[in-house]
């Protein structure tokens, strides 16, 4: 289904910029038709009365009109509740399975911001209703996992201590001692001083957008699990032509994206420039259900921009960031990474201890 992942990939950015400009609040009708409209300025026919023959045991025995339908490809179901259910997948699930359409949209406008989840048919040669079930999706995962003993940890993160680079204008790290055995104290006790953004760490969403997550409110689970790793060194610009041979279904069943570009090899200074992602990217690779990314470099936006505009296309993706990773060591492949935050009550990003684990 490759050939119908950069098409995807189109419709979300669309369907992102009417929620931009619309927001919440709307019938799903108006949802439709602005969808419509901005769909045509990317040159694509966006069909609302596009007719579907439903079969079973390969009988026709209805039709089925979509919300839309994208260049005869891609279904598309618009609702404008304030989220997306179980119940919302599963039927969106069923009218593909029914019609023979491999890829289908499901798009939410009712909540702060838009929600979209990508669906495919069943894979059988009748119809059968998709019925939910509760076990949480299994991921591949190294074989080597499934025996503490063999496990291999690989620790990618950067050293925090006093004097450690940080971003120009933010508090510096400095760490020393209140109480020292050396002084006669009874027990030596440390503080810490420093910009939760020092060192390895993540950004909540709250530190770019003002009503998202803070810290403390994070799904943990992200967090924890399979995570890819790509060779970008030497690329000035991430695009889609990093994942060349990886499939949509690679990228689902690993939903965590680590670039390695060693643009950053010394650890004492700060830099000035480094490799960005192309603006393009966060769309197509929430389209393939990644869910994190994370890199080698101190941002996923350049050191003097002004709006944060790599931040904000990740956050309309729905795509969490770990920034200033140590992945020199770290040979392109799957792995699981563990990269757990404080629990910083109203915080923007935390400090991380980020390991990998094979």
């Amino acid at each position: 289904m490759e050939h119908h992942a950069d098409l995807t990939a189109q419709v979300i950015g669309a369907a992102i910029a009417v929620h931009k400009k619309l927001g919440p609040g709307f019938l799903e009708s108006v949802y439709r038709r602005a969808l419509q409209v901005e769909l045509g300025r990317y040159g694509l026919r966006a069909e609302s009365d596009a007719k579907l023959n439903v079969t079973y045991d390969h009988v026709v025995v209805g039709e089925f009109i979509p919300d839309l339908m994208v260049e005869s490809r891609i279904v598309i179901e618009l609702k404008a509740s304030s989220t997306l259910t179980l119940a919302h997948e599963v039927q969106t699930v069923n009218y593909l399975t029914v019609t023979g359409i491999e890829v289908g949209l499901l798009l939410g406008f009712g909540g702060a911001r838009l929600e979209f989840k990508r669906k495919h048919p069943h894979r059988n040669a009748h119809y059968r209703p998709v019925h939910p079930v509760s076990a949480p999706p299994v991921h591949p995962v190294p074989r080597c996992m499934n025996s503490p003993a063999s496990y291999r940890i690989i620790d990618i993160s950067r050293p925090l201590y006093t004097g450690s680079p940080h971003w120009p204008g933010d508090s510096a790290t400095a760490l020393d001692l209140t109480a020292s055995m050396a002084a006669g104290a009874a027990c030596n006790v440390g503080r810490l001083s420093c910009s939760v953004h020092n060192g390895t760490h993540l950004d909540a969403p709250f530190h770019y957008n003002s009503r998202g997550l803070t810290t403390d409110q994070l799904d943990l689970s992200l967090y924890i699990g399979p995570a890819r790793v790509i060779d970008a060194r030497g690329h000035a610009t991430f695009t889609p032509a990093l994942f060349h041979g990886l499939t949509d279904a690679d990228l689902a069943a690993v939903p965590r994206i680590l670039f390695r570009t060693d643009a950053w090899s010394d650890l004492t200074t700060f830099p000035t420039t480094w490799p960005l992602l192309d603006r393009a990217l966060p769309a197509w690779l929430a389209a393939r259900d990644v869910k994190l990314i994370g890199l080698d470099l101190p941002s996923v936006d350049e050191l003097n921009n002004k709006d944060m505009a790599i931040h904000h296309l990740l956050d309309e993706a729905k795509i969490l960031i770990i920034e200033s990773l140590d992945l020199r060591d770290v040979a392109a492949g799957v792995y699981e990474l563990i990269a757990l935050p404080l629990k910083l009550r109203g915080g923007d990003g935390s400090p991380i201890r980020a390991i990998l684990r094979r």
